[in-house]
């Protein structure tokens, strides 16, 4: 049921409008001067209007343009007895939704109504999910508070806030990273962050598309171009034009799929299958591969040239093992998610939960982390949340501990499983690098470690280890 505001100045007409809308099952409301709907209107939003072009007091396109300002998502109908195609094109530019001329038909007015209001619940609906998505989709998303981490969103800050998104054409970027490591969310950020927020966000999985479809799914087709093509259809790359394509999984694309895509990211044209024209498109590209990148074109699986072509821009994830106690903080984000979603209590993770999560391995990473809590939250009883509701094992002889340098902004990882490294020759190795810095200059060195020269040669002596420092 819609909630209707009728602004017509025949009383009959109106009380006849008002009950064929009422038997329908509208909540129907009259009003017979533009500023009586206007009034009307603010002290109750319709979902729409029925408006008379020729009002007393101020005229039909005027109320339009005043109701647009106070309540722009209503949809209106305008109605006059006196059409012509200059009135309806003047209506429909203020931003009437339709135009019907008297004497109304209630039978199509009816179709009319129920037409205008689909329309606007379909596009109140796709309003909803992209803000939902640009919601889903904003930088503070991007959990974490490892140096790690702290790397991907500066690259996201600098990017998204730099001119060259708005440039012709803006450069690729290329995201790698294990599976579940986020790349599809870091892509989704530069896009809603940057200059093409506006336009659309086209999501492609390489692997998800039927062989024989592919070229058909992301460049379109023309009628006839192929059994099932009955009519011509708009591809991927053209629905995104304005916006941004994200071509994930890029390393299982075909060879010869690439070539297409080298020169569409060369040319920014395509041809429609079985087409003859050139269709341009401005779109940005962004693409993402879980692959070895060095092994993928080793083995032909992907051209050199195109890889050199996405690789513009490129952005690492950080596996979840690297980032430190950000498996803490995801976590406990997840389990305030999942906790909300199933109507359930939030219950803490206890200590002994939290050891098991910070020397797991996660080699599904964050989305394995997210589906574990969700799993945990799920069938735990409370008080908490302990180490068995997680149902992981930490890998056999893990010894992996992250060693945060937030002066640094990075971090090194040591491995203490099967004689792990010794602080000797940690330090030593430390100091190696310090020489071979400074060209074996032993005073630069010193200074680049922050201790004195002496204190670099007694370690250098205290290894046997001398090397070929220089003196000054």
């Amino acid at each position: 049921m819609a909630s209707i505001l009728i602004i017509e100045d025949e009383p009959v007409l109106a009380r006849n409008l008002r009950d064929s809308l009422q038997h329908t099952g509208h909540d129907a409301m009259l009003a017979a001067t533009g500023e009586e709907g206007l009034e009307a209107a603010r002290l109750a939003p319709p979902d729409l209007v029925l408006l008379d072009y020729r009002l007393p007091g101020i005229d039909g396109l005027e109320v339009i343009q005043k109701l647009r300002r106070r309540c722009g998502s209503a949809a209106i109908i305008m109605m006059t007895a006196h059409g012509n195609i200059d009135t309806a094109v003047e209506a429909m530019k203020a931003g009437a939704s339709d135009f019907l001329t008297k004497p109304l038909d209630l039978q199509e007015l009816g179709l009319v109504v129920e037409r205008v209001l689909k329309h606007r619940q379909a596009t109140a609906s796709l309003d909803y999910f992209r803000q939902r998505e640009r919601a889903d989709s904003a930088r503070d998303q991007i959990l974490g508070q490892s140096p790690a981490t702290r790397t991907v969103r500066s690259f996201i800050e600098r990017i998204t806030a730099s001119p060259a998104l708005t440039a012709d054409p803006p450069p690729s970027i290329l995201i790698t990273g294990e599976t579940g490591t986020g790349k599809d969310l870091v892509a989704r950020v530069i896009h809603y962050d940057g200059p093409r927020r506006d336009g659309q966000f086209v999501h492609v999985t390489c692997t998800a598309m039927p062989d024989n479809l592919v070229e058909s799914e992301l460049f379109g087709h023309v009628k006839g171009a192929f059994t099932d093509a009955r009519t011509d259809k708009r591809g991927l790359f053209e629905l995104a034009d304005g916006g941004t394509i994200f071509l994930d999984e890029i390393g299982h694309m075909k060879p010869s799929l690439q070539s297409k895509l080298l020169t569409v990211l060369e040319q920014r044209t395509i041809r429609r299958v079985g087409g003859t024209g050139e269709r341009k498109v401005d779109v940005h590209v962004i693409a993402a591969t879980n692959r070895s990148i060095e092994d993928a074109i080793e083995t032909g699986d992907l051209r050199e040239d195109l890889y050199h072509r996405l690789r513009v821009l490129t952005l690492h994830m950080p596996p979840l093992r690297s980032r430190g106690d950000d498996v803490v903080l995801l976590g406990e984000h997840f389990l305030s998610l999942h906790s909300a979603r199933f109507g359930l209590p939030i219950q803490p993770f206890d200590e002994q939960a939290l050891e098991v999560m910070r020397h797991y391995d996660w080699p599904g990473n964050v989305r394995e982390l997210m589906h574990t809590i969700e799993s945990a939250v799920l069938i735990s009883e409370g008080p908490s949340i302990r180490a068995e509701h997680l149902n992981i094992q930490p890998a056999e002889n893990h010894g992996q501990v992250q060693v945060d340098m937030p002066a640094m902004q990075t971090s090194i990882v040591l491995d203490f499983a099967d004689n792990g490294p010794k602080l000797d020759e940690i330090e030593y190795q430390i100091i190696q690098a310090a020489l071979e810095f400074s060209k074996h200059n032993l005073s630069r060195a010193a200074r680049l470690l922050g201790i004195s020269r002496d204190a670099v040669r007694y370690r250098l002596e205290k290894y046997g280890k001398q090397g070929d420092s220089k003196p000054d």
